[in-house]
């Protein structure tokens, strides 16, 4: 392999720094070889250059595909979800992937802490505490301790339901921004 071919294959592996070691080196492996398959044909490096295309948007395809692979939630997809809003997405990836993302975690997050919580202000009242930071108020109606507790469990599950929704719609528009993904053959 010649220096350009060398240079193009170290800016995709640049732009894929939010991947796993192992997941970029077979993306530049699976790469190299197109490469080298298309020079074993005849074909000069300028040629296979131009043909895969810029470095940067082949990058964005494979992140994207990668990412958009499996819709389960990982930390390590949460950081290339913002790696691939940062780097690739445009002007609308830069608002709408960090808001769906992070929205999607805090929703979760919340979904698992409120019956907790509701939990935690039921056994205070059958000990005989009233444990007043822990309180559920929809508009002027205060659930009676009671109630707190069914009321924190369906209110925990529907934003728990609501975060994972909204990483699946994450996942799907990751997943459509990147399907310009460029054929190498």
């Amino acid at each position: 392999m010649d220096k350009i071919t060398n240079d193009y294959l170290e800016k995709i592996e640049k732009h894929l720094k939010s991947m796993s070691v192992s997941e970029r080196m077979d993306i530049v492996k699976e790469i190299k070889s197109v490469m080298l398959e298309l020079q074993n044909n005849g074909v000069s490096s300028e040629q296979i250059i131009e043909r895969l295309g810029n470095p940067k948007e082949l990058a964005k395809a494979y992140l994207g595909e990668s990412i958009s692979k499996n819709s389960k939630f990982s930390w390590r997809k949460f950081g290339a979800v913002f790696a691939f809003c940062s780097s690739f997405a445009g002007v609308s990836g830069m608002f709408l992937l960090p808001l769906l993302s992070t929205l999607s975690i805090a929703l979760m997050i919340s979904g698992v802490i409120t019956p907790i919580g509701g939990i935690i202000k039921f056994v205070g009242y059958l000990m005989g505490y009233d444990i007043a930071g822990i309180t559920i108020e929809m508009g002027t109606y205060t659930p009676s301790p009671l109630l707190f507790l069914p009321i924190s469990i369906v209110i925990g599950v529907l934003m728990f339901w609501l975060g994972k929704v909204l990483w699946k719609l994450t996942i799907k528009y990751i997943h459509a921004i990147s399907q310009k993904k460029k054929t190498l053959y």
